[in-house]
């Protein structure tokens, strides 16, 4: 045995006599070793890591009732079609299979159609890989179905024979009920390109949301033209957009349809070659935008002040951007925009403080970048966020954030709090936590985005950091977060009983994505997951749990197909 323990024995420690013989007991490998593990060598038991030493949670209730009839139904269906044309069948064969599951009742198809895509849209923004896998659902919509969920199509370049891929055929003939899309385009926008995008377009005519990735001044002028209920367009990070398309674009939401008036809220133009003259265009001539997405807008705001005068601007203002704060541009941005109740904010110079923001008198919505540690203090956040108190909604942190915050503070002092994201959280003094435990307190009961992620701030070192503290702060917040639908934890810090703990006092209902990164979970905390949290969608980070093998992950995604679920669940590893 003192072979076996001789790479992590610490110095100072005495291994236990074995028996008789001066030979040891062999232990199997889950067996607990009956010594003293410095707190050094503990951080290193990375496969199988000591359980915390806090008194045994109840163990959470797994419901035992089987799901419907009818949703057994609209499972096998969905699990049956997308076998089938995981096939590579003729078209026709597809079309006979549309028109075979048009028979079905209406609301179960649409059960079945939002089941699929959200559990591809809560997860396809960050790549397309499953884009085909997920939108071979399309074979069961129909013109009557209206589509809530969003949907990703790639447009390919033109084969020679004129062959697209099936879901694009599925919603030429039936996207009259699409509200929300988002379409890749090829570099170079061709004919054949054109001619297909134009009949998608013309087809998807009720399209409220449009999102072009690669995107081009014909293509924003296409969608312009033919969508009169556009409410969002995003056509960003794309070279392709330039002034004349802008204009052009604003021509159609104002003039192409004199009986429907203009709806467009949003217009992201940011990262284009659109300049500060576009910018004050959509400014002046677009009554009611609400929105120009990551474009930065004091400089256009300030020549539309001294060119034209503030009662030329048509825009009402509610979400803004800017990419060096300053009281100067906060102070314009509070007299030309009033309504403005959302800022994505850059601090990036000593000239302005996370304080100067208060002079926004309606914000509730706050996305903060930091690009240097010291300006911005954990005093600081808590001081700003106590003056505002009930009145913000969002807040989101990242960039040179070197400590943990405080979810004891945050949680008091925003009680209405929706969605929360920072690199790290702990709870420094027992008053914290007394906090998250009152019964009382309302704090964190609304959220419904938090994200805990190491990867959006410069995190502390490991000595500096005390990994009991940040457990039980995780712990102590999830008991409370009874709406919540998104959690992303990078790194993880929970082990099997502290989910069980969690689960026994929150079983997470309304959780629809879910984001563990160098967990120590594994196949039992996973499985007790996928059985509690019953509208869950979508799994990731599973290839990064220390206890979960690749078998293991195998047998994961058939534990998803049981009958003691709905919902559509995608594991990702």
């Amino acid at each position: 045995m003192a072979v076996e323990l001789q790479a992590w024995q610490a110095p100072g420690v005495r291994l236990p006599p074995g028996p008789a013989g001066g030979r040891g007991r062999r232990r199997h490998h889950g067996d607990r070793l009956p010594i003293n593990i410095p707190p050094a060598a503990q951080r290193h038991q990375e496969a199988h890591p000591l359980s915390p030493q806090t008194p045994k949670s109840p163990t959470p209730v797994v419901p035992l009732t089987v799901i419907t009839l009818r949703q057994m139904c609209a499972k096998y269906w969905l699990e049956k079609v997308q076998y089938l044309l995981k096939a590579d069948i003729p078209k026709y064969s597809a079309f006979a299979v549309q028109r075979f599951l048009a028979d079905l009742p209406r609301d179960l198809r649409a059960r079945m159609l939002h089941n699929a895509l959200k559990a591809g849209g809560l997860h396809l923004a960050s790549g397309v890989r499953e884009l085909a896998s997920v939108n071979r659902a399309l074979v069961l919509l129909t013109h009557d179905i209206q589509i809530y969920e969003t949907v990703y199509i790639s447009l390919p370049r033109a084969q020679p024979d004129g062959e697209w891929p099936l879901d694009i055929e599925f919603l030429l003939r039936n996207g009259d009920g699409l509200l929300d899309m988002v379409v890749t385009l090829p570099q170079l926008l061709t004919d054949p390109v054109r001619k297909i995008f134009t009949d998608l377009l013309r087809t998807c005519r009720n399209l409220k949301k449009v999102r072009i990735v690669n995107a081009c001044d014909d293509a924003m002028v296409l969608v312009t033209r033919h969508c009169r209920h556009l409410v969002e367009l995003d056509v960003s990070n794309a070279e392709g957009v330039s002034n004349d398309g802008v204009n052009r674009a604003i021509v159609n939401f104002n003039y192409a349809d004199l009986k429907t008036p203009s709806q467009i809220k949003k217009f992201d133009v940011g990262n284009t070659n659109v300049n500060e003259d576009g910018i004050c265009a959509i400014l002046t001539r677009l009554p009611g935008l609400a929105s120009l997405g990551c474009v930065d807008i004091p400089e256009p705001l300030g020549i539309v002040d001294e060119v034209v005068g503030p009662e030329a601007l048509q825009a009402c203002l509610e979400e803004v951007t800017i990419r060096a704060v300053t009281v100067n541009r906060l102070q314009a941005l509070a007299r030309l925009c009033p309504a403005v109740s959302s800022i994505n904010a850059i601090i990036n110079h000593p000239g302005a403080t996370i304080n100067d923001l208060r002079l926004i008198a309606n914000l509730k919505h706050l996305r903060l970048s930091v690009r240097e540690p010291y300006l911005l203090s954990p005093q600081a956040l808590y001081d700003f966020v106590w003056a505002l108190g009930p009145r913000l909604l969002t807040l989101r942190v990242d960039g040179d954030v070197y400590w943990e915050a405080d979810i004891g503070i945050l949680a008091s002092s925003m009680p209405n709090l929706e969605e929360l994201a920072l690199p790290a959280i702990t709870v420094p003094t027992k008053e914290s936590l007394d906090v998250l435990k009152a019964k009382d307190t309302p704090g964190l009961r609304r959220l419904r985005i938090l994200e805990v992620d190491c990867m959006t701030g410069a995190g502390p070192k490991a000595w500096a950091k005390d990994y009991d503290l940040v457990r039980k702060g995780i712990v102590a917040a999830l008991k409370r977060c009874t709406a919540l639908k998104r959690l992303i934890c990078r790194p993880t810090n929970l082990v099997e009983s502290d989910l069980m703990e969690i689960l026994a006092v929150n079983r997470m209902e309304q959780l629809e994505s879910l984001e563990l990164y160098n967990s120590m979970l594994g196949l039992d905390a996973a499985k007790l997951l996928m059985d509690t949290c019953t509208n869950l969608h979508v799994m990731k980070g599973m290839r990064s749990w220390r206890g979960l093998t690749l078998t293991e992950l195998v047998k994961l995604r058939a534990h998803t197909r049981g009958h003691r679920r709905a919902a559509e669940l995608k594991v990702l590893p």
